[in-house]
């Protein structure tokens, strides 16, 4: 049940529909290259970023051009939910891609670092809207036993950006030039969002939604700034980055509380702890994402190559836990699995701390790594289905935002605080630093499994 007290009504379907029937295609189809287009940017820009800051003589604002991306995009996000909820996705999704194609275009013409920066926020801004926006139409165009699958093939649709995507992008910058790898994404946005019209013609909005209110915006505001600014700090953080962080993150919080539904930080029953679980998710993944390849490097003498080879197995089981969990029976328990999933991925971080611990050898990091990224797959869009399932149609897309912010905002927070323990340790010990990422991750972990079993409604 949503905000407003009803579960959503669920559309059945015929056993004959699949995702690829007429009338399912434009959703399956347009909203998965849609998300493909919004993964590529998100991973390109991360290879691309060295040579775009020398060639605009922007080090300085190299951090600045990733953390205005995720700022705006939680702005976008929290405003996307209110006005799907308003107006029905079409709208929201249209300007969304719009945004983000304005941002691309502005990236790939840019002539200073700070008109690059700006252009990354109107990205951020965008893929923040489209993202609610594509959970609203998915909701309203895609029968209920069929969305598990739905959410399987949008998790694919992260895996082949994530394997290929730094090496066609690597080509691009040395052969055509960095501005090209946000220039030629603009054409296929618009071929997207062309294979989507027919479907986003057949959304509605909500008759009883309510409306944003102008403290929910100086909320959001306050929300991206703080995130904006604990994005700063990377893997080079001092002291003095610790002492400016902390009140932001103070902010932060007391702004997602009074962002997220009433019971999200409680764990109140039923949908405020699938929002609650999937930020634990989120931030579980990744506390240890961001160090493995500097792990497999520092204490195994893995070469760059060989240890992002783990995020690429990540990447691959995922991507396997996700279709497993869309290969179920329509009358599985769905909060079982996402109780089985998160267990998983406790099992796996638990196991990377013993791994690390004990020092074993590079090649059981990949395993684990693998087995944890499996959870996540099978819990992760376990949270998508159940928020469809739990929120009335008249807040649908409040509830989508407020389970996208919930990752980002934990994802921030996690990371802000496991980049400063790491620093604070890395220089006395590697092998100490690692072991407390590692440790920071079980105990999301144990969070996630948490509020994942708290997840059925009274």
């Amino acid at each position: 049940m949503g905000l407003t007290g009803q579960p959503a009504p669920a559309r059945s379907s015929s056993p004959a529909l699949s995702l690829l029937s007429p009338e399912n295609r434009p959703v399956s189809i347009g909203t998965t290259a849609l998300i493909s287009l919004f993964a590529i940017e998100y991973i390109a820009v991360g290879t691309a970023m060295p040579t775009v800051a020398r060639a605009l003589d922007g080090l300085g604002l190299y951090a600045l051009a990733f953390g205005a991306t995720i700022a705006a995009s939680v702005i976008g996000m929290i405003l996307g939910g209110w006005w799907t909820d308003r107006s029905g996705p079409r709208a929201v999704l249209l300007v969304g891609a719009a945004t983000f194609s304005a941002g691309l275009l502005g990236a790939g013409l840019s002539t200073s670092m700070e008109l690059f920066v700006a252009a990354r926020g109107l990205q951020g801004l965008g893929t923040g809207l489209a993202m609610v926006a594509i959970y609203v139409v998915i909701a309203q165009g895609i029968p209920d036993d069929l969305r598990p699958r739905m959410f399987s093939l949008l998790a694919a649709a992260w895996v082949l950006p994530g394997l290929i995507g730094p090496v066609v992008t690597g080509l691009l910058v040395e052969h055509a030039g960095w501005r090209w790898v946000f220039l030629s994404v603009v054409p296929l946005v618009v071929i997207s969002v062309a294979v989507l019209l027919p479907a986003l013609g057949r959304t509605e909005p909500s008759e009883d939604a309510p409306y944003l209110s102008v403290s929910t915006i100086l909320w959001a505001v306050l929300a991206a700034g703080s995130v904006g600014v604990l994005n700063l700090g990377g893997e080079e953080i001092s002291a003095r980055d610790v002492l400016i962080g902390l009140p932001f993150a103070i902010a932060l919080g007391v702004a997602a509380w009074r962002l997220m539904p009433p019971g999200t930080f409680t764990l109140g029953r039923g949908l405020p702890s699938v929002i609650s679980a999937r930020g634990a998710i989120g931030a579980s993944f990744m506390a240890a994402e961001a160090y493995l390849p500097l792990l497999l490097q520092d204490l195994h003498g893995y070469s760059p190559a060989e240890a992002g080879a783990a995020l690429a197995v990540g990447a691959v089981t995922w991507a396997g836990g996700s279709w497993l969990q869309g290969s179920l029976r329509d009358t599985v328990d769905r909060v079982r699995v996402m109780v089985t999933g998160t267990s998983i991925t406790l099992l796996g971080l638990s196991l990377l701390v013993v791994s690390v611990w004990l020092d074993w050898p590079g090649w059981t990091v990949l395993v684990i790594w693998g087995l944890t990224q499996a959870g996540v797959g099978i819990a992760y869009p376990t949270t998508s289905l159940l928020t469809m399932r739990l929120s009335a149609p008249a807040v649908l897309g409040r509830n989508s935002s407020s389970l996208q912010v919930s990752e980002a905002l934990a994802s921030a927070v996690i990371l802000a605080v496991v980049g400063a323990v790491f620093t604070a340790l890395y220089a006395g010990s590697h092998h100490s630093a690692f072991l407390a990422v590692a440790i920071a991750s079980v105990v999301a972990g144990l969070a996630a499994v948490t509020t994942a079993a708290r997840s059925r409604p009274a």
